[in-house]
């Protein structure tokens, strides 16, 4: 009889009635800032990619992996990313993004960038960590930036090679615009909105 009044009085986590399930919230959540201690898992993701010869910038010596660290570094502080334009180097907005759970390390990062507030950002690298690849992080991330960039089109440029970032791409709404002579698609997305 006790047992039954407790039930009465005492709030249950019923299970919902069929029909009545909250489907999970498909909308990518906005990523976040790099923190300084990011920079190191982006730069050794961007070491992975160069053996393979799929990054964006030759790191062929110390001297080229340290300019790159602070490039980033300059990105992560100031908001602004080092471009090379003409033989002079020109500052772009650049963002250093990260998508994570909680406080641990990001699951993935982006590099983002732009010449000025009317130009589409550019996605220089991005990437998923190792031991979350294939369970469909590179699509949520994409999918992030997008969000977090809203209102301005992205464009994004890779070797064809990279299948799985590019069916990433294409899941998150990129389309493909052209291919080069070398190999290298360029993608593009139009503006998104925040709802």
């Amino acid at each position: 009889m006790l047992t039954r009044l407790k039930r009465l009085f005492t709030p249950q986590t019923a299970a919902p009635r069929a029909g009545t399930l909250r489907q999970p919230d498909r909308r990518a959540r906005p990523l976040e800032a790099a923190r300084e201690e990011d920079i190191d898992t982006f730069i050794q993701a961007v070491r992975q990619a160069d053996a393979k010869g799929h990054s964006p910038w030759v790191l062929r010596n110390a001297q080229a992996l340290e300019t790159l660290r602070r490039a980033l570094e300059f990105t992560q502080h100031r908001g602004l990313w080092l471009q090379r334009e003409a033989g002079a180097i020109a500052h772009w907005q650049g963002r250093l993004l990260a998508l994570r759970h909680g406080e641990g390390p990001p699951l993935g990062m982006v590099l983002a960038c732009r010449p000025d507030d009317e130009a589409a950002w550019q996605l220089r690298f991005f990437y998923i960590s190792q031991e979350w690849k294939g369970s469909g992080h590179g699509t949520r991330l994409l999918r992030a930036v997008r969000r977090s960039l809203s209102g301005v089109p992205i464009e994004v440029r890779l070797p064809l090679v990279c299948t799985s970032a590019i069916d990433s791409l294409v899941a998150a709404g990129f389309t493909r615009q052209h291919v080069d002579a070398f190999e290298v698609a360029s993608y593009a997305a139009p503006a998104k909105w925040d709802e």
